[in-house]
């Protein structure tokens, strides 16, 4: 039951934060900084071994990419919500409450922060781009949204699986 859980607390975490991202690029409120075919070429490209880029937007594209960045993005939020589900049953005093949720989701933002923006060519933090504090700042929201995401299915849904 907790696997089911996991794929479906992690799949609607990543799409409520999805869904909250689109909504703020469009009222201009954060911006869209990387788009799902570099996210696809980095996986596939790691799949292949190559870790690092200098500037993935020059390194050659490959087939598939959007479908790849997007099949990876939400195991990456089922595998986040599966570690949130651990702690949460190891730790019963944190169960439901949404500050855990939006600190675990904020705790998030160090996957882009210290992994794919250095892997992308972008520096630790994003310090190599010129919109260094709108890419944090819009990484920040987007995982805060992830956190605010697993405390909504928390609350509609968690009481069925544990």
């Amino acid at each position: 039951m907790i696997v089911i859980e996991m794929i479906l607390m992690g799949s609607f975490a990543t799409y409520f934060m999805d869904l909250t991202g689109g909504f703020l690029v469009k009222r201009k409120f954060v911006h869209s900084f990387i788009e799902p075919e570099t996210v696809g070429r980095w996986t596939l490209y790691m799949l292949r071994g190559k870790l690092m880029h200098k500037d993935i937007r020059q390194t050659p594209a490959l087939k598939n990419e959007k479908l790849t960045a997007l099949i990876f993005h939400y195991l990456i939020g089922i595998v986040l919500a599966g570690i949130y589900l651990f702690l949460e049953l190891n730790e019963p005093t944190i169960r439901d409450q949404i500050w855990i949720s939006l600190i675990f989701g904020i705790a998030t933002v160090v996957l882009p922060w210290f992994w794919l923006f250095p892997s992308i060519g972008l520096g630790f933090l994003a310090s190599k781009s010129p919109n260094k504090s709108s890419i944090l700042k819009t990484s920040l929201i987007n995982h805060t949204n992830f956190g605010v995401g697993l405390f909504i299915w928390v609350v509609i849904s968690h009481r069925f699986f544990i």
